[in-house]
């Protein structure tokens, strides 16, 4: 059995086989006596008429085309292991030549990953200061939640509380909208029950009716609405207008369990502090992120893209039935579009994901990292505790052999972004080598060896 083999783009490999003469007359030999068996020969039984006989009647193109298909598979798997090949998924048969027997695959290969000189990299963590007129305009939004609303007599305002009664139209009159004694706070940045809507209600009086139109958002709650031009017809009830309460010990008292404004106001500060930490920490961990994948260097076969993008447009399928009930085809045939088109579109999305994927892939193995048993537990634990009644449910989904896996990768991602974390902030354990990990994890064993000995 000849071998060759061509390295192509993308980690792919082509493998040519050429099957020696006497392998192949022995396969023919098979072959021939396989077709004996299952046709009627005048003058012979089923399986004992002469290979120059099957030859002359069937042609031997035949013989050695059923030789080629016994092959096939066989000669496959010994020249993957006499080349020393391991695929990534399973080759690609490209051609078959009968004189001599000759098989071509496109072998896809294992992908490659460079992630660089990551473990020297650094960036500086932002400074997190809570200045003073932020906290004072955390008060102010506390004096707006618990002002007290009282009737007024006069035309509403922004920052007024009105009650209306509501009817939303179509453009052709269908209407999709109506509220009854609606209350509302009039407020400019406010977006219910569209944007725009409060403006165009101030002005008003208690008995007054206006006719308005808006363009429903992009996310209206109807999606087949959204955009469209709707007609608003409003008739006032009430205006109410809002009295602030004094920023006081009395205020403090009446939003929590404090005893004076100070100490509201110290609270303030500390969850102010927390919300900028927690949305520093994030952006910090993201430039991270963003700062090892541009210096990653990946290459991969094509079908790995291609299982990517499979699963993109799998979710994208289950998005679509659950917010429209139509298949992704159906819903595409409005847009005027294909699958092939939003495939092609979302190549890039695809490359995106598939390249964080193998960098944190990689990072895990040069690291080393590792979930146990009882973190996993833990991890159950933590998310089906707060259930209530569904919590067993929940914790006995978890702890199948399919949810303990997928809470086994998705903690090694969170430790691969941990430790690159702590690498860029210059916090990091050393890098332990294989050999000395190897050595901490056969001590570890003859300790476990020495318990179980003792114990017996």
């Amino acid at each position: 059995m000849k071998i060759t083999t061509e390295p192509l783009e993308n980690r792919q490999l082509r493998l040519t086989i050429e099957i020696d003469e006497e392998q192949t007359k022995r396969a023919m030999q098979r072959a021939a006596r396989q077709i004996s068996r299952q046709v009627n020969i005048p003058g012979f039984r089923k399986g004992k008429a002469p290979y120059s006989l099957i030859v002359q009647r069937y042609g031997e193109d035949t013989i050695r085309k059923e030789a080629s298909e016994a092959l096939v598979e066989t000669s496959y798997r010994k020249a993957l292991e006499q080349e020393e090949i391991t695929p990534y998924a399973p080759g690609a048969l490209e051609d078959v030549t009968l004189d001599p027997i000759t098989f071509q695959f496109t072998i896809s290969l294992p992908p490659t990953v460079d992630v660089g000189d990551y473990r020297n990299y650094r960036l500086k963590p932002p400074p997190v200061k809570i200045h003073k007129k932020e906290v004072q305009q955390a008060l102010e939004e506390i004096r707006e939640q618990n002002a007290i609303l009282e009737p007024a007599e006069r035309p509403a305002a922004l920052g007024d509380g009105v009650e209306i009664d509501l009817v939303g139209q179509t453009a052709e009159g269908t209407q999709f909208l109506e509220k009854d004694s609606f209350h509302l706070l009039l407020e400019a940045e406010d977006t219910e029950p569209v944007p725009g809507f409060a403006e165009a209600v101030v002005g008003m009086e208690a008995g007054e009716e206006r006719a308005f139109t808006l363009t429903l958002p992009d996310d209206f709650p109807q999606e087949n609405l959204q955009g469209e031009e709707a007609k608003f017809t409003v008739e006032m009830v009430e205006v109410y207008e809002s009295i602030l309460p004094a920023l006081d010990d009395d205020l403090a008292r009446t939003v929590g369990n404090f005893d004076s404004l100070k100490e509201l106001e110290a609270h303030v500060k500390e969850q102010l502090q927390q919300a900028a930490q927690q949305k520093a920490d994030a952006e910090y961990t993201q430039q991270v992120l963003e700062a090892i994948i541009e210096q990653t260097r990946v290459e991969y076969p094509p079908v790995m893209l291609e299982k990517r993008l499979d699963d993109i447009i799998e979710e994208i399928k289950e998005d679509v039935k659950r917010k429209t009930r139509l298949s992704l085809e159906d819903y595409l045939r409005f847009q005027d579009k294909t699958v092939e088109k939003v495939r092609e579109e979302l190549k890039p999305t695809a490359q995106a994901r598939l390249k964080h994927f193998l960098m944190i892939n990689e990072i895990i193995k040069l690291e080393a990292l590792d979930v146990n048993e009882e973190e996993i537990s833990a991890h159950i634990e933590k998310i089906s505790a707060p259930l209530g009644a569904q919590a067993d449910a929940v914790r006995s989904s978890l702890s199948s052999a399919e949810g303990q896996e997928t809470i086994r990768l998705r903690l090694l991602i969170d430790k691969a972004i941990q430790r690159l974390v702590a690498i860029a902030r210059g916090e990091a354990p050393e890098l332990v080598s294989a050999e000395e990990r190897l050595k901490e994890r056969e001590s570890e064993e003859a300790e476990t060896q020495e318990t179980e000995e003792g114990e017996q």
